[in-house]
């Protein structure tokens, strides 16, 4: 018996042109804007009270952990308390610097 070889037959297939389409544009609502609200500047007069508490603040912690680092006796917690003394000391510094731009300012505004 002979085999049969399947024919493959190729279809051509009709093409027809597409005719162009107008696109359809939607009517937009009106965006509304969404207020921010930006960081409130804090008044000239109300910045002394506020530096001044940060200095008292930070000052009382550098203390406290200075007096903490003399008085334990432990390698670890006299190593903690030291390097909690160093960023407060820089922290008190850095209050003590806009302490002082704080009040050139006041004085430059009379």
């Amino acid at each position: 018996m002979a085999a049969k070889k399947k024919v493959i037959k190729k279809v051509k297939r009709k093409v027809s042109k597409k005719k162009p389409t107008r696109k359809k544009v939607a009517k937009r609502s009106p965006v509304k804007k969404r207020k921010v609200s930006r960081r409130q500047k804090t008044a000239p007069r109300k910045r002394l009270p506020i530096v001044l508490k940060n200095i008292i603040t930070f000052a009382v912690l550098f203390i406290l952990s200075l007096v903490l680092y003399s008085a334990t006796m432990g390698n670890a917690y006299s190593d903690i308390f030291y390097f909690l003394s160093i960023i407060f000391g820089f922290v008190l510094l850095a209050f003590i610097i806009v302490l002082f731009v704080v009040l050139i300012l006041r004085l430059a505004r009379k």
